[in-house]
């Protein structure tokens, strides 16, 4: 297909990808995919998985704890005892919302935020975009750029890339040429010393790699680059290799312990969980299509694990150190048009390593520990760059897999066992609906014109109006997918400065 086309369907504008001119290619790739995944043959960066129980046990819901009321009589007693009521309420509101398969909308709070996030514009086209022909995941090969010998010297980087100098204390939206929300640098919710702190000690992903044990090797994989860096996944995963969507198992019972205290410690929590209302308001039809696999591969299989209890991504990897470093690569497994969450921790000076190198974007930035990123990770090569001797960096990377959305969307089987039993006709309309989902992909992606106006789900203006939403009419632009919104003012190269 040709890029510069105009596409007058109803699906909205597609996502081209420019390796796709290479079809033959393409096709033997996914054919490789789809028959190594057939004979059950892992990929070097798959995990594990535990068998499924024999009986299912039922599903329960999280215990809701009240605090006791504080020894007051009178009046005083009556109010403390009103407000636990009211607390436990949306307690329970809150877990049956996020038990439901319909995604709960973003809180007041959440939409003001996101209104008040700064643009960081970039030369990027989100319609170029590498992923897989099916489009359920990204390439596995990295992005062609000039500077990738480079990869570990900051220096070199800032100097012929676009470098962002991010204190870390305001939340910046990536956006595409076009105005696509393509990435978000996200602050954490307070400032000062105390987040800081918490930021800095990560003692509890210190003590749970001191109490992990590793086989030889371990250490060396391909997101790892210098010494190396041990991981440690849970959550649940299907994919190359995989013959049903299970369990990621841990390498020992050891780790797996150890791992279960570390992510149940309140910092790594706080830090882990703190940018899901950003996910949430700026990219919701991406948060939607996260929550509501999770939420029905939930119910479907009730032994499945979870993460964190507000997580909308099925799992999550530890980077454990104490040197999280990264080459240039993608997570070729990840949805395609979707984000992963990043979360740096650790002790270590943001001004001389650590940055996020966003390859596609042509983007580095300073990313300090305690603050998060939401970047495509499937379709967009990304690193970080060496820290300095002495240092720790651990991250917390959390996702969830292309391969669960198209167990879902074949009726909860894999593609062999759909083709096995599919007519022709099944193949006829599957074909379509792959057309139809390439077609839509970039409309996953939220448009920063609506975000400002807090218009987070991107109705059309006709349909705002008539449901009496947003007090000025006049804040939307024209929907013509004609029209292309005119990004900010772009960092010039080696600037540094942060609005």
């Amino acid at each position: 297909m040709n890029p510069h086309a105009e596409d007058n369907s109803d699906f909205g504008e597609p996502i081209f990808c420019t390796h796709f001119d290479l079809m033959e290619a393409l096709q033997r790739e996914n054919a490789a995919r789809t028959a190594r995944e057939n004979q059950h043959i892992p990929e070097d960066d798959d995990h594990e998985l535990e068998p499924a129980p024999a009986a299912l046990p039922p599903s329960k819901p999280d215990p809701i704890t009240t605090p006791s009321a504080p020894p007051l009589t009178g009046r005083a007693k009556k109010n403390v005892q009103k407000r636990e009521r009211e607390r436990t309420k949306r307690k329970e509101a809150t877990v049956a919302a996020l038990q439901d398969p319909t995604p709960p909308v973003p809180s007041p709070r959440a939409l003001d935020k996101a209104a008040a996030c700064t643009p960081l514009a970039t030369s990027y086209r989100a319609a170029n975009f590498r992923a897989t022909k099916p489009r359920w995941n990204g390439l596995a090969t990295p992005l062609e750029h000039p500077l990738l010998k480079h990869a570990h010297d900051v220096e070199i980087l800032k100097q012929h890339m676009d470098y962002f100098d991010w204190p870390g204390d305001k939340t910046h939206v990536v956006l595409d040429r076009q105005g696509y929300v393509i990435g978000a640098l996200v602050a954490p919710p307070v400032q000062g010393a105390e987040w800081e702190s918490v930021a800095a000690r990560a003692a509890a992903v210190r003590a749970a790699r001191a109490k992990m044990t590793f086989p030889a090797g371990a250490e060396h994989h391909r997101r790892a680059a210098g010494e190396g860096f041990p991981t440690a996944a849970t959550g649940f995963a299907f994919g190359t290799g995989r013959g049903h969507v299970g369990n990621i198992k841990a390498s020992s019972f050891t780790n797996a312990a150890a791992l279960d205290e570390m992510l149940g410690d309140k910092d790594v929590e706080r830090i882990a969980t703190n940018a899901f209302p950003a996910f949430q308001a700026l990219a919701y039809h991406i948060f939607s299509d996260y929550h509501e696999a999770k939420q029905l591969l939930l119910q479907k299989y009730p032994h499945l694990r979870k993460t964190f209890p507000r997580s909308p991504f099925a799992a999550l990897t530890a980077n454990l150190g104490p040197v999280s470093v990264s080459p240039p690569h993608t997570d070729g497994n990840n949805k395609a048009d979707g984000f992963c969450l990043i979360n740096a921790l650790g002790s270590f000076d943001a001004d001389k390593g650590g940055h996020l190198v966003l390859w596609d974007y042509d983007l580095v930035v300073r990313f300090p520990a305690g603050r998060s990123a939401l970047i495509p990770s499937a379709v967009v090569t990304h690193s970080n760059t060496p820290i300095q001797a002495g240092e720790d960096r651990f991250s917390l990377i959390q996702y969830s897999a292309g391969s669960l959305f198209r167990w879902i969307d074949n009726g909860y089987q894999s593609d062999l066992s759909w083709f096995a039993g599919a007519s022709a006709d099944d193949v006829a309309r599957r074909e379509e609906a792959r057309r139809a989902r390439c077609a839509v992909a970039l409309r996953k992606f939220s448009r920063w014109k609506d975000i400002k106006v807090k218009n987070y789900a991107g109705r059309p203006r006709l349909d705002v109006w008539q449901h009496g939403d947003l007090a000025e009419f006049s804040d939307y632009t024209d929907e013509s997918e004609g029209e292309q919104e005119r990004p900010c003012k772009r960092l010039k190269r080696g600037q540094r400065t942060a609005p």
